[in-house]
């Protein structure tokens, strides 16, 4: 597996990773930017013949409700959503000084990210 961190928008780089891809997870924020260039990746996917395609839903704050803001985004973009992450601001205080789910192995948005990782890789097995 490769994963790739993608800038966001359309360009070469991400254009050739959509092509060669086998599995496009997308990570999306609930916020109506976000919303509308994952439309337009999701389309230029599907133009590319990527079939297997999944949304990682990531920062949505607590006032959200996730099972209705999941269900939106499977409908609005016709694709599964493999996991709803909170906005954690333990993470954020993490300021990217090292790996979250190492330093908080017990932690339930550990167990929410392993959870998602399990459901991507077995996604055949269902």
């Amino acid at each position: 597996m490769i994963f790739i961190d993608t800038h966001p928008g359309v360009n070469d780089e991400t254009l050739l990773s959509i092509a060669i891809c086998d599995l496009l997870l997308l990570v999306i924020r609930p916020d109506n930017q976000d919303f509308q260039g994952t439309a337009v990746t999701v389309k230029l996917a599907r133009q590319l013949k990527v079939c297997d395609m999944l949304m990682l839903v990531n920062k949505v704050p607590p006032d959200l409700e996730t099972r209705a803001l999941k269900g939106h985004l499977e409908r609005t973009f016709d694709m599964p959503v493999a996991a709803v992450f909170p906005l954690n601001f333990e993470v954020v205080q993490l300021a990217s000084s090292g790996l979250f789910s190492l330093r908080f192995p017990e932690h339930a948005l550990t167990r929410q990210i392993e959870a998602a990782a399990d459901r991507i890789l077995n996604r055949d097995a269902a």
